[in-house]
């Protein structure tokens, strides 16, 4: 089952990031690296340069101290149904108990709640996403 959220029903609070362009490529490589084997997982999908740099896609970026890259989320964006996808999320895991991934995550929906999008689709439930505000099963 996939799941988005409705973000009208939201009320989160945006932390701080950076919207990022394609020169941050080889680092998100980095990171996505160290995100992997953090989770043990043993055969994932690459992040391709064509989908970090498509017209639609956006890279938010999460900074340790404001200097160094520890994560990032990829987003594409679709206006003509006012909706948005989070395709990937991953950080380096350098101290998990910042617990960044919850923290993004709320924060995306505030960014694109304000940005104006109706919906943040977040691809396969799962049991974390059920806490989150305007929680759908699509």
């Amino acid at each position: 089952m996939y799941c988005r959220i409705c973000l009208k029903e939201t009320n989160y609070t945006e932390i701080s990031y950076k919207v990022l362009d394609v020169s941050w490529f080889g680092k998100m490589q980095e990171i996505y690296a160290q995100y992997a084997k953090a989770k043990n997982l043993q055969s994932v999908l690459p992040i391709f340069l064509e989908e970090v740099n498509a017209a639609n896609t956006e890279i938010i970026g999460y900074f340790d101290n404001g200097e160094n890259l520890e994560a990032f989320s990829l987003i594409y964006l679709y206006p003509s149904q006012n909706s948005c996808l989070a395709d990937q999320f991953a950080w380096n895991y350098n101290n998990p108990r910042k617990k960044l991934g919850y923290r993004s995550v709320r924060s995306e929906c505030a960014r694109y709640k304000r940005l104006g999008f109706d919906y943040l689709y977040l691809g396969e439930t799962a049991p974390y996403k059920q806490e989150l505000q305007g929680f759908e099963i699509i």
